[in-house]
């Protein structure tokens, strides 16, 4: 594996590790902040797009639309459990902030 290819591995290990924790974070009754994880996400999508061809590109594209699913059904969890407490929240359009 290359410095690039391990690179983005670690750093989307990270991001799942950080998805986990706010899992974790609402189950226990806590709030989640998941803003940083949406430009973590863009910047790992950045650096595949200009990543060298010597990666396997298939392989960590499917990984960070993974991410990106489990990101979004967090996100859902987290505006669900603020409507069921009273919160206001903005319906999610689909489109990436």
């Amino acid at each position: 594996m290359n410095a690039t290819a391990h690179d983005l591995q670690i750093r989307l290990d990270t991001i799942r590790r950080r998805i986990q924790f706010g899992r974790e974070a609402l189950a226990a009754g806590e709030d989640a902040d998941l803003s940083a994880l949406s430009g973590e996400v863009q910047d790992v999508s950045e650096v595949l797009r200009t990543a060298p061809l010597q990666i396997d590109r298939e392989t960590a594209v499917r990984q960070l639309e993974a991410v990106i699913i489990d990101l979004n059904s967090l996100q859902r969890e987290l505006s669900a459990r603020h409507g069921a407490m009273g919160g206001e929240t903005a319906p999610d359009d689909g489109a990436d902030d």
